[in-house]
């Protein structure tokens, strides 16, 4: 029998099993190529569902010039998971998960239509979000517009003023002058009237005092001169009919009279000397006589010596009634007094010139007594010339006060309307600014309250006294920003319902293709086990029965057939070890041996192509694993980075963070039941599910109260300053509550600020005042008190120096103030950053919230590169009694 023949008969049997191993591992192996295909199919939609959804995010978050572009990839994605869906529908190995398939499809379709809804919304969102910067670019113009206005009215106000106090001053110095030179005059009379009582006294004062000289009378007359010249120069600047009143000719006039009368004094007073001189040589000469002398006996009279001597002693007796006659000048109207001296021939010569010196006397008492009545006279028309103009200028005097008081309550009101228009403006900007914030957090129901906010805005503007035309225009630019925002609230609403529908189909999407990935790879591995085990145990059969019909076979060939089950045996536990021997030979060996090499051949590239098809499903689920990685990280950064302003940063973080915790915890009980449905759930697993639960639930309840606190803090300070009710309230948890509604500014500069006061100060006021005073005073130094990247420390610190008094005082350590500019810091519109856009209206509102609504006082205490201090004193318990009047500039600072 040929060796074909014993082969055929001997092995027949292992043939016919590697074959049906052939054929059975040729129909897995292509099972499994459509499972792995279908596999990579199903994480080729969820990744691309997850890069639409990332493309709606980004779309929603990107400007508006660049949502197209996000627009077309959202549609490209979308569009390639839904061919990649049909072919899955397709796929022969899909048949048993077809409604998955065509629910996720249906899913899709769905999330197409609300993504297109979504851009509509977005759009006419963008276009009412453009409207209202119009209308607010609009309102700023016109209120710009007013506030010039009111302030071209306030400047010719303030002319008007500046030219009433002239007149004022210049009346004031007419009054003033009238006054000066009428007691320059009485100044004069009295030194006049001294001049001439002192004659009664044989000097040129009166008592003890220094006698008045030509240099005194000189001076009062240059008094008197110098007050009519500005008597005359004040009433030149203030009456054009300044001849009426000649002041400066009275006063020359009266001071030539008091010239003339210093003259007639003078000549009296000479007078007087002459005639003391004569009497005195008079009673000489009659003493002489008496006594006999030679010049009496030497004079040859009739009557003799003796008869002289006598006549001379009766002389003697009349020299005091002569003597008196003298004095009071009427001694020519008795010439019998003086009968006897004449008689007397030594007495003759002496009572000549005593009756010469009588009358030079009584002239010149006449022309002292008409420069008298001279000097009188000018005095009383000065002193009536005084008396008109005080009577005239007077009552025009009070009229210009009155004026001046009507323009300066005119500029006062004018300087309210300009600051209300400003406020207008300063309102519509936080208007704006908060309506910018709820567009970007999607906040409708903030978006409604500010609505509500400029319908109150409406109102206020009605109530201001501005041109009718301007404020038509500014109040329509108001109810169209208002309008605008209305629509964008609506919009904002349909934008969140649409993002909801669309995350939750965007969730059941990429859950139904992960799903399926798991389904389809699950299955694969199960073929390749499947395989594995044909092989094996197929393998083992044909050796069997070979090795069995090789112990028939003569031993001729036993030793060819056990090198091929050896070569077989070593090429079924490692197909790729090596070549089988024998494929050359031309007998039946020889076609055995090829049959095998080629069998073996055909299972190692089968198995090799399995092994490269298994490593590229596990390459692509790495792939989809690294990419969802890269977009939740992509999202954590976009959610980062638009957090990063104001309150959102500081309430949206622990949010998240919960939220994050949340989503993990889902997961976790998503898988640990998984385990627990398939039984294979373990003590282990239920242990490391309970301490991530625990901590997860920790971390969740720590991030929710933090931002509870957060929320309460920014709820209560913000109510407090919106309706600005007096209540009673701790001071040191209030200030707290603000530090921490103020963090967004200070933390994003890099400063501190801390808060220094007793748990037990309570106040029965106004929260909201002093809130919006603190927040000044903070926004203040993070704006002008430090240099850019310079990080500084700010103090709040409040004590009690008594009952019923609260002091608070707010430090910074930053660039301090000018000493030039120390004083005027409480100014209005006082700024010395006036380029970058500051107003300078600040520090001025703390001044006046302090002063008018506290009922307290502000002080600042700074030097140049030592920081700032502000120190304000309020009563505790608010009342109307402890506010202040109101005040424009304010008072220097006390310590």
């Amino acid at each position: 029998m040929r060796i074909r023949s014993r082969i055929a008969v001997v092995g027949g049997i292992p043939v016919a099993v590697a074959a049906v191993i052939t054929v059975a591992g040729g129909l897995l192996l292509a099972r499994s190529e459509r499972v792995y295909e279908s596999a990579v199919l199903a994480g080729s939609v969820y990744r691309d569902v997850l890069a639409a959804t990332a493309a709606r995010i980004d779309y929603l978050q990107v400007a508006a010039d660049d949502r197209a572009g996000r627009a077309d990839r959202f549609e490209k994605m979308a569009e390639s998971a839904a061919s990649e869906l049909r072919q899955l529908d397709g796929a022969g190995s899909a048949g048993a998960h077809r409604p998955e398939v065509e629910r996720a499809t249906a899913v899709l379709e769905r999330y197409n239509d609300q993504m297109r809804s979504f851009i509509q919304v977005t759009a006419a969102n963008d276009a009412a979000v453009a409207d209202m910067g119009l209308h607010a670019a609009t309102l700023m113009a016109l209120t710009d517009r007013a506030r010039e206005r009111q302030h071209a009215a306030n400047v010719d106000s303030l002319g008007s003023l500046t030219e009433a106090d002239r007149r004022l001053r210049d009346s004031r110095d007419v009054v003033d002058g009238a006054h000066e030179l009428r007691e320059a005059m009485l100044d004069l009379q009295r030194a006049e009237a001294q001049h001439v009582a002192a004659l009664g006294f044989g000097s040129g004062s009166i008592g003890s005092g220094r006698p008045l000289t030509v240099g005194d009378f000189r001076i009062a007359t240059d008094r008197l001169a110098a007050k009519a010249d500005r008597l005359q120069a004040a009433l030149g600047r203030t009456d054009p009919l300044v001849d009426r009143y000649p002041a400066k000719e009275a006063a020359a006039r009266y001071a030539g009279n008091v010239a003339e009368l210093w003259g007639a004094v003078a000549e009296l007073r000479a007078a007087q000397g002459e005639r003391g001189a004569a009497l005195d040589r008079f009673e000489t000469a009659t003493q002489a006589a008496a006594q006999g002398g030679d010049d009496a006996a030497r004079s040859g009279g009739a009557a003799g010596p003796l008869g002289e001597r006598m006549l001379a002693e009766q002389v003697i007796r009349t020299l005091p009634v002569v003597r008196a006659l003298v004095l009071t000048g009427t001694l020519d109207r008795q010439p019998d007094v003086t009968y006897l001296s004449s008689l007397l021939p030594s007495l003759r010569s002496p009572l000549e010139a005593l009756y010469r010196a009588q009358v030079r006397t009584t002239a010149a008492q006449r022309a002292l007594e008409a420069s008298q009545s001279a000097s009188a006279a000018a005095a009383s028309a000065i002193e009536e010339l005084t008396a008109r103009i005080l009577m005239v200028k007077s009552t025009g005097y009070t009229a210009i006060q009155d004026e001046v008081v009507q323009l300066i309550a005119y500029a006062i009101q004018a300087n309210d309307t300009e600051q209300e228009t400003q406020n207008v403006a300063v309102v519509a900007l936080r208007l704006g600014r908060r309506a910018a914030g709820a567009v970007a957090v999607r906040d409708a129901e903030e978006a409604d309250r500010i609505v509500a906010d400029a319908g109150t805005l409406l109102a206020t503007v009605r109530g201001l006294p501005m041109s009718p035309l301007l404020q038509d225009e500014v109040l329509s630019a108001i109810r169209n920003w208002r309008d605008s925002l209305g629509r964008t609230a609506a919009g904002l609403r349909r934008l969140n319902q649409l993002l909801i529908a669309m995350d939750r189909d965007a969730g059941t999407l990429v859950e139904t293709a992960r799903q399926l990935d798991e389904t389809f790879r699950d299955e694969a591995a199960r073929i390749g086990e499947l395989l594995t085990r044909i092989l094996i145990i197929g393998a083992t059969i044909g050796l069997l029965l070979g090795g069995g019909a090789a112990a028939v076979v003569a031993r001729s060939i036993s030793r060819p057939v056990l090198r091929l089950q050896r070569q077989m045996t070593r090429l079924a536990e490692d197909p790729l070890a090596g070549p089988i021997d024998g494929t050359r030979r031309q007998d039946e060996f020889g076609a055995m041996a090829r049959a095998a090499a080629f069998f073996i051949q055909e299972i190692g590239r089968r198995e090799q192509a399995a092994r490269q098809a298994k490593e590229r499903a596990d390459n692509a689920l790495e792939d989809l694993r690294q990419t969802q990685a890269e977009l939740i990280q992509a999202e954590k950064l976009a959610s980062l980075g638009g957090l990063v302003a104001g309150v959102a940063h500081e309430i949206n973080t622990p949010l998240g963070n919960a939220l994050m915790g949340a989503t993990h915890l889902q997961d976790r009980l998503t898988a640990i039941g998984r385990l627990a449905g398939k039984g294979t759930l373990r003590r282990g697993d239920f242990a490391d599910f309970h301490a991530t639960a625990d901590e997860v639930a920790r971390l969740m309840v720590l991030n929710l109260r933090q931002a509870g606190e957060l929320v309460q803090s920014f709820k209560q300070v913000a109510a407090d300053q919106t309706s600005g009710e007096g209540r009673l309230f701790l001071l040191k948890p209030y200030l707290e509550d603000l530090v921490t509604s103020l963090s967004p500014s200070w933390r994003r500069a890099g400063h501190s600020l801390r808060v220094e006061c007793p748990g037990v100060i309570e106040i029965d006021g106004y929260p909201g005042v002093l809130a919006q005073i603190l927040t000044n005073l903070v926004m203040n130094s993070v704006i002008h008190g430090y240099c850019e990247g310079q990080q500084g420390r700010l103090l709040i610190a409040a004590t009690a120096p008594s009952p019923d008094m609260v002091k608070l005082v707010y430090t910074d350590d930053g660039k301090g103030i000018a000493a030039a500019d120390l004083a005027r810091v409480f100014d209005p519109f006082f700024t010395t950053r006036r380029g970058i856009g500051s107003t300078g209206l600040g520090l001025h509102i703390v001044y006046n919230l302090v002063v008018n609504r506290l009922g307290g006082k502000v002080a600042v205490d700074s030097l140049p590169g030592a920081g700032v201090r502000f120190t304000i004193r309020f009563p505790r318990r608010f009342a109307t009694d402890n506010i202040a009047a109101p005040t424009g500039v304010p008072a220097p600072q006390e310590q």
